[in-house]
């Protein structure tokens, strides 16, 4: 792609030089851009001194008047809970500011045969919703790449003549700074208590992935109305005039007969519903190789996402049950004398891991870490089947006066954890790893963290 953005000075600023930094770097390698960068970390500034890399301190404010468009990396704080310094220094000088996204976006426009493209954004099941679709396409037809939140970095996809689909996930944190959203097909799965301080709240989290559908105004919107935050989108999408989209609502618990297009899981079955006539009906249950119901609603999105693609049902399905899931998600990593080891090291809040702890029986529950703003414990329903909690890392107190009248150890680290979890087991327990917490405490992210489980269950 080229950059196809008016720009009057020529220069712009690329803040944060992680991956998705260096892919901003080599797209703009043979352009007529000039380039200012800068990170806060010096490790990271240093391994491009060597590269022709204008670096400076983009918290200069005397350096703006000559730049363009800010470009900034997802993981910077754009507005809370507090803005960066180059952030404001752009505000204050009128500066654009944008990012990857916006930039993918901006540039598809430009293309006279560009792939189709599908975001997926949600709280919980963005990884596994975007690789199972991509899974699909690929199987029939290899010519979909996956890429944004998971993958490569957007600028990185090839979008060459041979690709027709793009398959992004996209965080609140991406889809909040993109300048300009087009996707052809999005998708929203449900929305927790996650990125509050980032965001300045729930709702601040929650228009933030709304952006994705009220400002790319995509043909199909895929919606799961389970939740107040979803029928609430729907319905905004449904009843404004001005947003020419087509809603698709999904319901794993009711059968919605009052929207236009619904699609329903029923009793194991996935069913279609047009101006509430029953238009299609397929037991889906038996082609889906993931554990837990949540993941049987992922497969149903994905579903109806490539059937919207026109792709033959029974082709869907065949190549879906072939889908053996990621790492760190809900993953079995062994069994030693009928105890079974499950990696959930994803389930970073708490509502990922009750639909974890929903997937399992006879559970003794490792959880903790650095717990989230705003998100709690709501573990009522499935009080009787944790046999015992073995609590971890700097959250562990603060989560122990949720379990009152419950068996729990105070372990503080994962290895203590999972050396008391495997000595009380007996045959038919599951030792489930689901922290509903962030890594960051102990672990430099949740890979990490899962990797550790994995090593200390291999070594038992």
């Amino acid at each position: 792609m080229n950059y196809k953005i008016n720009t009057k000075k020529r220069t712009v600023a690329v803040l944060g030089l992680g991956i998705t930094g260096k892919s901003i770097i080599d797209y703009f390698k043979n352009s007529e851009i000039e380039l200012i960068c800068w990170d806060d970390d010096l490790i990271k500034r240093k391994q491009l001194i060597n590269q022709k890399i204008r670096l400076h301190n983009l918290s200069d404010p005397e350096i703006w008047a000559d730049i363009d468009t800010l470009l900034i990396s997802p993981g910077i704080p754009y507005l809370y809970p507090k803005a960066h310094p180059a952030v404001i220094n752009a505000l204050e000088n009128s500066v654009r500011i944008d990012n990857d996204i916006g930039l993918f976006f901006r540039n598809m426009i430009n293309k006279n045969k560009k792939p189709l493209t599908i975001c997926v954004t949600g709280s919980n099941g963005k990884s596994t919703t975007t690789s199972l679709i991509n899974h699909i396409l690929n199987s029939i037809s290899n010519n979909s790449e996956l890429g944004g939140n998971i993958g490569r970095p957007v600028l990185e996809l090839n979008n060459n003549k041979s690709i027709k689909f793009n398959v992004l996930e996209l965080s609140s944190y991406q889809i909040e700074i993109a300048n300009f959203l087009s996707p052809d097909i999005a998708i929203f799965l449900n929305l927790s208590s996650d990125h509050l301080e980032r965001h300045g709240g729930i709702g601040g989290y929650f228009n933030a992935k709304a952006r994705l559908f009220y400002y790319g105004l995509p043909k199909f919107s895929i919606i799961n109305i389970d939740q107040p935050e979803g029928r609430y989108l729907a319905n905004i999408l449904e009843k404004n005039s001005n947003m020419n989209t087509q809603v698709i609502c999904l319901s794993s618990n009711k059968t919605n007969t009052n929207s236009k297009w619904s699609i329903s899981l029923e009793d194991d079955f996935i069913v279609e519903r047009k101006d509430g006539l029953e238009t299609f009906r397929y037991n889906i249950h038996q082609y889906v190789n993931l554990p837990g119901e949540h993941n049987l609603m992922n497969s149903c999105i994905a579903f109806i996402t490539c059937k919207l693609l026109q792709i033959d049902s029974t082709q869907i399905l065949n190549n879906m049950i072939n889908f053996k899931g990621l790492p760190h998600r809900a993953e079995l990593v062994r069994k030693i004398n009928e105890v079974s080891f499950i990696n959930d090291s994803k389930a970073t809040n708490m509502d990922s891991a009750l639909k974890s702890i929903m997937t399992y029986d006879r559970i003794r529950w490792i959880v903790g870490g650095q717990k989230k703003d705003g998100d709690k414990v709501n573990i009522e329903s499935q009080k009787k089947k944790i046999r015992k909690i073995y609590l971890i890392g700097s959250s562990s107190f603060e989560l122990s006066k949720s379990f009152d009248g419950m068996d729990y150890s105070m372990c503080i680290n994962l290895d203590n954890a999972v050396e008391r979890a495997f000595k009380d087991s007996e045959p038919g327990d599951t030792i489930l790893f689901a922290p509903g917490c962030a890594s960051f405490d102990q672990f430099e992210n949740f890979e990490k963290r899962g990797e550790k489980f994995c090593e200390l269950v291999n070594f038992l």
